[in-house]
């Protein structure tokens, strides 16, 4: 199907042709450029960086004994680069662009930088807006390590903005380059995870895994699935290895916690949920560990805790449907009975709109040109407060249609929600008396 950048259409022939010219203009130039003179620190950054270990790459370049081994300009300035590619390709956007900032205070090479923040765009969804730019900058003399980066952010973005045929296509192309390296494999494997197929999904990760056991990413993914499809002695033992390398990690910390939920095994679940809140949790996260905690106080009779428990967890996450029927079952048990039927109804709308949500989202990917698809998924998820996701979404509907009425009209409802009337009054004109998205099909009106 044809995609839309800059309001021109750019057919499947031409698209293949941009790819196939990021696989024919790959040179081989040192991967770090001339800038970096060859030393023992160098190579082991390098071989870091080459096999995907994100943590010894940065133990090394934040590491004193990682100083001095640059030459052509002040040490700091590339070592501020360096850590700032790492960072982004860890998504750690902000992290990347203190250090980029740094790094153009130190004089170095502008392109570059700005080569970095074109990849940091397609990863965040603003992918049309950016390919034709990329492939320029490799057809320009780009080298390895940026042809990878390259690959990767586009695929990254394509997947992020339910353009999958287009990921695939990408990844298929760099496959062909580098048919070595696990990341191909790995994001086949997060492709297959969005269009819901647990078990291909799981074949494209254990072949990332078998070309580099120690890629942590595809580790955490695949023992989420042994979870999810009940592999609970699998799932075990992969939580406990990825926690053997990254104690915090708050994906594996709770992840284990699961697999000994489901054992039976409720003390150890218990100690690890409450680990899981003293590390850096996303509110999902959270609001996983205090629901979980709340619904075993609950079994064990203690309905005054399960209640302060769950309430938190609402009060983290006030569009988590789990913790909003556990917090009812346990004002009922108190004698709540009107705030019991409160939860229930909430959670009742709340499963209306995921469910709402799921079939946007899966219909988007058959139809990624589809501006009203895009409009009703970004609506539903600012409602259900997550924000970003849901401007991303609105931002895509508007790159297939930038007049489009719908996505004008909940932009103007939103920055009129937040207090910021110039941007509301702006989309208000352009939406007129557009809709909102899904209103004919949908009437039910927003959830809490």
């Amino acid at each position: 199907m044809a995609g839309i950048r800059f309001g021109v259409p750019i057919r499947p022939r031409r698209r293949a042709i941009l790819f196939g010219l990021l696989f024919l203009v790959l040179g081989t130039a040192v991967v770090w450029g001339p800038t970096l003179r060859e030393s023992a620190g160098l190579t082991a950054i390098r071989a870091a960086i080459a096999g995907h270990d994100w943590q010894r790459a940065e133990a090394l370049l934040t590491g004193g004994g990682s100083r001095g081994f640059f030459s052509g300009r002040p040490p700091e300035a590339d070592r501020q680069y360096l850590l700032g590619r790492l960072y982004r390709r860890q998504r750690r956007f902000s992290e990347a662009e203190r250090c980029f900032d740094a790094a153009a205070g130190l004089g170095f090479d502008a392109e570059a930088i700005a080569g970095q923040r074109l990849l940091e765009r397609a990863q965040t969804g603003d992918i049309r807006r950016v390919e034709e730019d990329l492939a320029r900058l490799l057809a320009a003399g780009g080298d390895d390590a940026f042809a990878e980066d390259c690959y990767e952010a586009m695929a990254e973005g394509f997947i992020g903005s339910f353009r999958m045929a287009d990921a695939r296509e990408c990844v298929d192309f760099w496959s062909r380059w580098q048919p070595d390296n696990p990341l191909p494999a790995y994001w086949l494997g997060v492709i297959e995870e969005r269009y819901e197929r647990p078990v291909l999904a799981l074949e494209q990760y254990d072949r990332a895994l078998a070309m580099n056991p120690r890629l942590y990413d595809a580790r955490v993914r695949v023992a989420r699935l042994e979870l999810e499809t009940g592999r609970l002695e699998d799932a075990n033992r992969r939580f406990r290895e990825c926690l053997e390398e990254r104690p915090d990690d708050p994906q594996a910390v709770i992840g284990l916690a699961n697999c000994l939920l489901r054992s039976g095994d409720s003390q150890g679940a218990r100690d690890l949920f409450h680990d899981a809140l003293t590390t850096d949790l996303g509110k999902e996260e959270a609001a996983e560990a205090l629901t979980e905690l709340g619904q075993m106080a609950l079994e064990e009779g203690q309905e005054k805790k399960a209640a302060i428990l769950l309430d938190q967890a609402v009060e983290v996450d006030p569009h988590g449907m789990r913790a909003r029927l556990a917090y009812a079952g346990s004002l009922m048990r108190l004698g709540d009975e009107e705030g019991a039927k409160a939860q229930r109804d909430i959670a009742t709308r709340l499963a209306e709109r995921q469910r709402r949500l799921a079939a946007v989202t899966r219909d988007a990917l058959g139809k990624p040109d589809d501006a009203d698809l895009r409009a009703e998924a970004g609506m539903i998820l600012l409602e259900q407060g997550f924000v970003a996701e849901g401007l991303g979404w609105l931002e895509t509907a508007l790159r297939i249609a930038p007049d489009h009425g719908p996505t004008h009209r909940v932009l103007a409802d939103h920055f009129a929600a937040v207090g910021d009337e110039d941007r509301s009054a702006e989309h208000r004109t352009i939406a007129g008396g557009s809709p909102r998205p899904g209103m004919a099909s949908d009437a039910r009106g927003p959830a809490p």
